[in-house]
């Protein structure tokens, strides 16, 4: 019998994340994390970056990154509506102008400083979690201007969603 898709059958325990080996998985990337509570903070830096945006626009940008071979993490938040955190190259030296063009289109650019939640944090809740798999190795991480190209492509024809 098939479990209706999120539910675990009798007796099976999800394999959690620790925050311990969440930290040191992070830290052993070159991030900057933070843990509060029962939060883990990625700051980002001249090194990572994040864009915040829709599910809906994320799960497009992630398949057009992904067939450009661009694809990196991504950070599902916790909530309805859906939002994803686009991890991304540093976008400390990104003209205002993209910055602009992604909150047109309802997208928030994390930088300089930004805490942003990373797994297995709970906030609101619930629990933020990897879209996929947990990277094990160093992920990559798109550039930003791929990600603002990717944004752009995605909603150019439909507006902003």
């Amino acid at each position: 019998m098939n479990s209706p898709e999120g539910v675990l059958p009798s007796g099976v325990l999800p394999r959690l994340d620790t925050f311990a080996a969440a930290v040191e998985r992070c830290s052993s990337w070159g991030w900057l994390v933070l843990r509060s509570e029962n939060r883990l903070l990625l700051t980002t830096d001249r090194s990572v970056s994040a864009v915040e945006m829709a599910a809906g626009i994320g799960g497009e940008v992630r398949h057009y990154l992904s067939v450009r071979m661009l694809g990196g993490p991504v950070v599902v938040l916790p909530g309805a509506p859906g939002r994803w955190l686009v991890l991304t190259e540093s976008a400390d030296e990104a003209s205002q102008v993209n910055l602009i063009r992604l909150r047109a289109r309802g997208a928030l650019t994390h930088r300089l400083g930004t805490l942003v939640p990373l797994p297995p944090s709970r906030i609101g809740g619930g629990g933020v979690r990897w879209l996929g798999e947990v990277p094990t190795g160093k992920p990559f991480l798109p550039p930003f201007s791929a990600v603002v190209a990717a944004v752009r492509a995605v909603t150019e024809t439909a507006g902003p969603r």
